[in-house]
């Protein structure tokens, strides 16, 4: 057999194997993903948090929204989005939470917490 012959064909379940893989992978976008707490926003509401909740949901990769409770002056939030796991896109929402708390440095109820995760 061809030494060539051999290499194309190789080369080509190669490339069929990787296209079949990322062509069926689900998109992740629209879905809320795993629900640890009730959201904390009330119906109705607007805002900044309001914003960054919708587009976690839109998200299609692994994403996470984080957010302290609400009753207090403020409720602060956080996400990240298309990470390349769930566990990375968590740690980068309690990180993007907690450094609002800081910056802003206004009460608030208990600490920064995943809402939900995908």
């Amino acid at each position: 057999m061809n030494p060539g012959f051999k290499l194309a064909v190789t080369l080509c379940a190669i490339l069929l194997a990787l296209i079949s893989t990322s062509a069926f992978a689900e998109s992740l976008a629209g879905k809320v993903g795993e629900k640890r707490r009730a959201m904390a926003l009330p119906p109705g509401a607007r805002g900044h948090c309001v914003q960054v909740y919708k587009n976690y949901i839109a998200a299609p990769g692994h994403s996470a929204y984080a957010s302290t409770r609400i009753g207090a002056e403020v409720i602060f939030c956080g996400s990240s989005l298309n990470f390349e796991s769930k566990v990375s896109a968590e740690t980068d929402a309690l990180k993007n939470c907690n450094g609002a708390k800081k910056k802003y440095k206004m009460r608030s109820i208990g600490p920064c917490e995943i809402v939900a995760s995908k």
